[in-house]
């Protein structure tokens, strides 16, 4: 297993290769010579055609930054890295020691999971549970310095963890010019990647705008993971079409999307309703953005090369909820104190769960072998669609009994659950769909 740090992108107009530096997590990192790379063309960009060259290069750059020594060091340490770096770039590096290797996949069997918002809460949980199954986690923060803190605490948890962190790059979610100065990093470091977890997000913050002018609630949670999105679908579904195995975009959604009137893809930035600005219906609105971003995904592509869905990870006690309620916060808590205790036990039957309950469905839409075949769904737990046919025993189990089970009595002659989901139409995802393409087309990496 490896942990990668890789530098970001040059944001100059003639853009330089950064080479790659490995570490491994429990040792520290090997820091890497930063050795200007001529432009890459778009092509080289695409995950699944970075060349072997080019993996040779950032490894032989990463030896070149050590102190000078005797040949058979040498020859040590690049053997050390080649098996730190493992399949991906195995032949590169024998080839440039000179020495004979097997040929490797043209294709990676197995690429990476990048998770947005990977440093606290769920997303953080998520990370660990995933590294915990033997999944490469790219764990993409706002920052290095939050995305090392993340690497350290999953390394207490799971030693032997494969984590990523972006050296020198930050997904800054309130500015669309560093959210695609992260995806060209992440392009130009060659991690082939099969998952997506759009995870990173706020709830019910005071009005307040990004640094392009967007309304906070829609421009983090739902304009700049449609940038992410927008600019690495193409490299997934590349890397899907030569294995064989769809990609998966997953979205982290909230039930909060059913509140009443919430979504207005008509005044998406709130101006027009600015003197009577709610937070939690801008909230409410970004949740039902996360749905139908899937949902449009999920028309637009092939089954057989990506599939999206969304979900959501029942009510949680993360750093979200500090603004309302602060002594639930995942820091004033102890989970595992808490469930022996009365008090705990009811919170649980109540539907609180902690972040480690909160990111099973992560969990299960990233690498279920099921969740590979399905697309266009919003799930409440692992394998329960809503509304779908959920039954009142299932959303009991789920510890979801406060929402309205199609079964339940009267819910047909009042047309729920489904009417919460009115505004989950095929024309609003496609308005949507091309109003966020007009807001980030001067963002997008192409």
């Amino acid at each position: 297993m490896f942990a990668a740090s890789v530098p970001s992108a040059s944001v100059a107009p003639a853009r330089a290769r950064s080479p790659v530096g490995i570490s491994d997590g429990r040792a520290g990192r090997l820091d890497n010579a930063r050795t200007a790379r001529p432009t890459p063309t778009p092509a080289s960009r695409r995950v699944a055609r970075i060349s072997a060259h080019h993996r040779a290069e950032a490894s032989a750059d990463v030896i070149a930054g050590a102190p000078e020594a005797p040949e058979p060091a040498r020859r040590a340490i690049l053997g050390g890295v080649a098996a730190t770096v493992g399949a991906w770039s195995l032949p590169a590096i024998a080839e440039e020691a000179g020495v004979d290797a097997p040929a490797a996949p043209a294709v990676p069997a197995k690429g990476a999971i990048l998770v947005t918002g990977a440093n606290s809460g769920v997303g953080l949980s998520a990370a660990k549970q995933l590294a915990a199954k033997g999944e490469t986690v790219v764990l993409a923060c706002r920052t290095e310095a939050k995305g090392e803190d993340a690497r350290a605490a999953i390394l207490e948890k799971v030693p032997d963890a494969s984590l990523v962190v972006l050296k020198g790059a930050g997904l800054e979610m309130t500015d669309l010019r560093q959210v695609s100065d992260y995806c060209k990093a992440f392009l130009d470091s060659g991690i082939p990647l099969d998952t997506l977890i759009l995870n990173a997000g706020i709830m019910a913050v005071p009005l307040g705008r990004t640094a392009q002018g967007h309304e906070m609630h829609f421009g983090v949670n739902h304009l700049a993971h449609f940038l992410v999105q927008d600019s690495l679908r193409g490299a997934m579904r590349d890397r899907a079409a030569a294995r064989g195995v769809p990609g998966r975009v997953v979205a982290c959604s909230s039930i909060a999307n059913m509140l009443p009137g919430a979504l207005n893809v008509d005044d998406l930035d709130w101006y027009k309703r600015e003197s009577r600005y709610e937070k939690w219906s801008a909230y409410a609105a970004s949740k039902a953005e996360n749905v139908l971003l899937t949902d449009e995904i999920a028309r637009m592509e092939n089954s057989k090369l990506l599939v999206a869905n969304s979900f959501h990870p029942g009510i949680v006690t993360t750093n979200l909820v500090r603004y309302i309620l602060p002594e639930l916060t995942a820091e004033k808590r102890d989970p595992e104190a808490e469930r022996q205790t009365p008090q705990g036990r009811a919170m649980s039957r109540m539907g609180i769960r902690d972040a480690d309950e909160g990111a099973k469905t992560h969990v299960w839409l990233a690498t279920d072998a099921e969740a590979g075949t399905i697309s266009g769904r919003f799930f409440v737990d692992p394998g329960l669609e809503y509304p779908g046919g959920a039954t009142r025993a299932q959303l009991v189990r789920a510890q979801d009994w406060f929402l309205v089970s199609p079964t339940d009595p009267l819910a047909a002659q009042l047309h729920l659950p489904d009417k919460f989901f009115e505004w989950r139409t095929a024309e609003n995802a496609r308005k949507l769909w091309t109003r966020s393409a007009e807001m980030t087309d001067a963002f997008k990496v192409a």
